[in-house]
């Protein structure tokens, strides 16, 4: 079972970074990426900005864990993919990887991950903050597709693609680098058998 979380959550925790009450940001007192609405829907009703400035990385990670990443089923999606629906999800909400995982379920590996923040990026330019947000956006945007694109080729086992994944089925190369060694001491041991046959028969025979 892959085991993908952990590292995706540091990403996460480094990108949003610390606390900040930035005006412009509809998300308001935000620390670790936790909002003051998602720490009233999880933690303290009541909660104040001040309350959310002191909160502790580890309630972050509670939320991140089951409000993200198990809400999403990540542990179910292809490594790389998990990745791109989790950070969409912190970023923009549950409700967008989820129909993107619908709209282009006919997709997977690096096609399904360029399409998700394809997406996620067409959607952020329409946002009226992306002037100010934008370029931080971007660049997290493109180092998640990044990430994502690296966890799902080191995921893949050794260098058979296609139906040969699939299947298990070994191209002509792999089959002679794994079998050239019992096959050429199996030929040897054939011909010495067959050798000392002839000169059995001869032997007999004169």
């Amino acid at each position: 079972m892959k085991q993908n979380y952990n590292a995706c959550l540091q990403r996460v925790l480094k990108d949003e970074g610390g606390y900040t009450n930035d005006p412009r940001d509809p998300g308001g007192p935000t620390n670790f990426g936790i909002t003051i609405f998602d720490y009233r829907k999880y933690i303290n009703s009541a909660g104040t900005a001040k309350d959310v400035k002191n909160m502790s990385v580890d309630q972050a990670k509670t939320i991140y864990k089951s409000k993200y990443w198990d809400a999403l089923s990540c542990d179910t999606l292809p490594s790389g993919v998990d990745y791109t629906c989790f950070d969409y999800g912190v970023n923009s909400g549950l409700g967008r990887p989820r129909k993107a995982l619908q709209r282009f379920k006919s997709l997977s590996g690096v096609q399904l991950i360029d399409a998700i923040n394809n997406e996620r990026m067409a959607f952020l330019h329409t946002l009226k903050t992306f002037p100010h947000f934008g370029l931080g956006w971007t660049r997290r945007v493109e180092g998640v597709r990044a990430y994502s694109k690296k966890l799902a080729t080191d995921n893949v086992s050794g260098p058979i693609t296609g139906g040969a994944v699939a299947t298990g089925a070994l191209t002509l190369s792999q089959f002679w680098h794994q079998y050239e060694v019992p096959i050429i001491i199996g030929g040897i041991a054939a011909a010495a058998v067959i050798a000392a046959i002839v000169h059995y028969i001869r032997n007999r025979n004169g």
